[in-house]
């Protein structure tokens, strides 16, 4: 509803503009022609304000239009791409005012683009109705690009933390109960806990959680979590209330965050909860006793994760995290791929980079990932170790040293797989990779042990021109065609 009268004040603001310049009048002009004060035509003509009836009737007396004319909501030609970007929930997934822009300046400022302007505003609306260029992938690249800008670092969210710590004086000398920290819920809070109600719907068991908020709010947790997962939800739902967030999702799922606004505050209760179960001090600590390794250490990551409670996404997300702050290695790419049982096909449902132009996996592709990718590997090798077994939470960890093909980017990737809690015929994997550059051969000794596997690597199969790939499942024929097409160009210069 807010929306929708914000929407009707940008209209009625830019076709005054536009009535009043094709009238050839000025502002104060207007003002003397229909009585109102100059700043109050501005504020009009700017989406902020909306007149009563008998100021829009003065306006539309001094303009020489009609009534109607006046607040319809449609514009003219040249306006209407504009009209259609309100209207759409584009400007929902550009994140402005975070990045200090005020939405009506931005407004007010297309208004005066030319009409190849125009035109490519309609385009970009055309592209994200009608292509892969989804609301989900243009909010989470938003997110992106605004991790990045912070090195994936928030200070304040620490400090919360810290404070969070304190004041409720939680030990972080062992990994956290999820009973304790609910506890903090129920009795601040007021929240119930509900681990058997989710069972009795089919369409809702492959759902972690649901909030119903109210007065009494009650937490919906599916009875097949580990106490990792339960962990990490509760810990979100602490994070939401101790730093009074309201614009989010209820519903503890990818699937739900529709606006850039939920996906933001989303991601920062994820680094809360992570925060709060992996302490920042004594994981550091671990991780430099990692890191001074001389030799690649295959469980010490495993070990790591079952000591403090966690599920490898989290231990991930939080070495993502402090990374830059700590380690000074600020540019790494995140990949998580499942797969079903019995399949060849390994689809990429979460990646992020930071700091890097690769884009390890060609993410939102129908194309073949590249298999010699240890985020491939480890799931190939926990699938054919469990055979059809439930695991019971077993993982499987590997490493790789990997150069890309054509630009010679060299990473070292951490890979950790795992059979799906609540659902066994899946299974998933998380990979962190670092460039390999100065500064991690200088902070991670490993780096060079000849027990570390490498390989040459690609995004996919069909962008690959790597003619010796024995691990190649489709011709490389994205590929051919650009080349034709670049052959086609270079025979014209020529001729």
């Amino acid at each position: 509803m807010e929306k929708k009268k914000n929407y009707i004040k940008l209209i009625l603001g830019l076709k005054l503009k536009q009535l009043r310049q094709e009238k050839q009048l000025s502002l104060n002009e207007l003002a003397a022609k229909s009585s109102l004060s100059v700043s109050y035509l501005n504020e009009i003509e700017k989406g902020k304000k909306y007149p009563k009836a008998e100021k829009i009737a003065q306006l539309a007396h001094a303009l020489g239009a009609s009534y109607d004319e006046l607040v319809s909501l449609k514009l003219t030609k040249n306006l209407t791409p504009i009209a259609e970007l309100i209207d759409s929930n584009i400007l929902e997934m550009l994140p402005l005012d975070h990045y200090g822009i005020d939405l009506n300046k931005f407004i007010s400022l297309m208004s005066d683009a030319s009409y190849q302007l125009s035109a490519l505003v309609a385009t970009v609306i055309d592209m994200a109705r009608n292509t892969e260029m989804s609301q989900n992938n243009f909010s989470r690249t938003a997110l992106r690009i605004y991790k990045e800008i912070h090195d994936n670092y928030f200070e304040d969210i620490e400090e919360s933390v810290d404070k969070f710590i304190e004041e409720y004086s939680i030990s972080v000398s062992s990994p956290l109960s999820h009973n304790t920290l609910f506890e903090i819920l129920e009795k601040k809070h007021n929240y119930l806990l509900d681990e058997t109600s989710l069972d009795n719907f089919i369409e809702l068991q492959q759902l972690r959680g649901i909030l119903k908020p109210g007065r009494q709010p009650i937490l919906f947790l599916n009875s097949r979590l580990s106490s990792s997962q339960k962990l990490f939800i509760i810990g979100k739902e602490l994070a939401y209330n101790y730093l009074n967030i309201s614009k989010r999702s209820y519903i503890h799922s990818s699937l739900k965050l529709n606006t850039f606004d939920h996906l933001l505050n989303n991601y920062i209760a994820a680094y809360f909860s992570a925060a709060l179960i992996l302490n920042k001090n004594s994981f550091t600590t671990d991780l430099n006793t990692f890191f001074s390794k001389e030799k690649w250490e295959e469980n010490f990551l495993i070990r790591l994760i079952i000591n403090y409670d966690a599920t490898p996404e989290m231990v991930f997300q939080r070495l993502a995290n402090l990374a830059g702050k700590v380690w000074g290695l600020k540019k790494y790419f995140f990949l998580r791929f499942n797969t079903f049982a019995g399949t060849d096909k390994y689809d990429l449902t979460k990646e992020v980079r930071l700091n890097i132009k690769q884009n390890p996996g060609g993410y939102q592709t129908n194309e073949h990932y590249c298999r010699r990718w240890i985020s491939i590997e480890v799931l190939k090798n926990i699938e054919q170790e469990l055979k059809g077994i439930n695991s019971n939470g077993k993982m499987k960890s590997g490493i790789l040293h990997s150069k890309f093909h054509e630009t010679n980017d060299e990473y070292i990737s951490f890979s950790i797989a795992q059979q799906n809690i609540l659902d066994p015929e899946i299974f998933s994997s998380v990979t962190l990779g670092f460039y390999l550059d100065a500064q991690f051969k200088n902070k991670i000794n490993f780096w060079n042990d000849p027990a570390i596997p490498f390989r040459i690597v690609n995004d996919t199969c069909e962008m690959c021109g790597i003619s010796d790939c024995k691990e190649r499942i489709s011709e490389p024929i994205t590929l051919r065609k650009i080349q034709r097409s670049i052959d086609i160009e270079n025979t014209i210069k020529k001729l």
